[in-house]
Formats: structure tokens, C-alpha cells, sequence
């Protein structure tokens, strides 16, 4: 049985063998803190960076790295943040080196912009292995999918 975590109205379910953090963003000048949360199939190193900088570089083959993070409210009603509802069924054909943060060889990501319960996210997924993607694809949908915000 998975254990939940949650925080700031996003619950996740931890599956067997994945690591979950959550954090908070802070805007320059105040405003309410946004959400961040790292998902792993692999341990999360201590330091890291926002999009996953410090953990890239440490998968292997088999990893995963699912970044889900808050951008401020106002973002909302923007064009790029038209996608409804957290994605759940990525496609491997989603997947791209071209999409990476910082690119690491053999590596592929894909980013998602969407809205959940009013509020803006990013989604931001690194495999380890752009080969191994019709393997590790389905291993994020299953985790995207233990992921509710409310």
C-alpha cells in the first residue's frame, strides 16, 4: 500500500520504490508561497535545484524525474496555461532531448502547462533513457496519476 503525503492542497500517493518532496516558491516582492513537488524513481539528492539540476545528473538508465510546479495565480488565464487538468497519459512520442532543462546525453523531458483546481502548473518529466521511454512512460502515468490537487 502506498503511503500519501500532501501539502498545500496537492496529495500524492508514494509508490513502491519513488521518492517525494514538496517545497514552496517564493515570489519576489511577497505574495502567497507556490507549490513545488519532486518525484523520483530513484533518490533524490539533498541539493537540487528547482527543475531538477543536481538529480539529472545522477539517474541512470531507468530514472525518472517528474517536476510538478506552481506558477503565480495570474498565470491562470494566460494562453500557455490552457491545458485542463494534471496530464496523465503522456505518449514516449512526447518526449524529446530538445525539451531538457540541460541537456544530458541520451536523456529526453517533455513539459506540460496546464490548469488544476484554478491553479497554474508546469510539469516537467526527465527519463533517464530516451531509449527505454516505452518502458519508463507508462512507470510516469501510473505516478502522475497518484497525484491530486485540490
Amino acid at each position: 500500500m502506498a503511503n500519501a503525503l500532501a501539502a498545500n492542497g496537492i496529495e500524492v500517493s508514494v509508490r513502491s520504490g519513488w521518492e517525494v518532496e514538496f517545497g514552496e516558491l517564493h515570489a519576489e516582492g511577497g505574495g502567497p508561497p507556490r507549490s513545488l513537488v519532486h518525484l523520483a524513481n530513484f533518490a533524490l539528492p539533498v541539493n537540487r535545484g528547482d527543475y531538477g539540476s543536481g538529480a539529472v545528473e545522477e539517474m541512470d538508465g531507468g530514472g525518472i524525474l517528474a517536476i510538478l510546479m506552481e506558477f503565480a495565480p495570474e498565470k491562470a488565464s494566460t494562453a500557455m496555461f490552457s491545458g485542463a487538468g494534471l496530464p496523465t497519459t503522456l505518449d514516449p512520442a512526447d518526449f524529446s532531448p530538445q525539451a531538457l532543462q540541460r541537456r544530458i546525453p541520451g536523456q529526453a523531458g517533455v513539459q506540460r502547462f496546464f490548469v488544476a483546481a484554478g491553479r497554474p502548473f508546469g510539469l516537467y518529466v526527465v527519463l533517464g533513457s530516451a531509449r527505454m521511454s516505452a518502458v519508463l512512460v507508462p512507470e510516469v502515468n501510473r505516478s502522475l496519476e497518484a497525484i491530486t490537487i485540490s
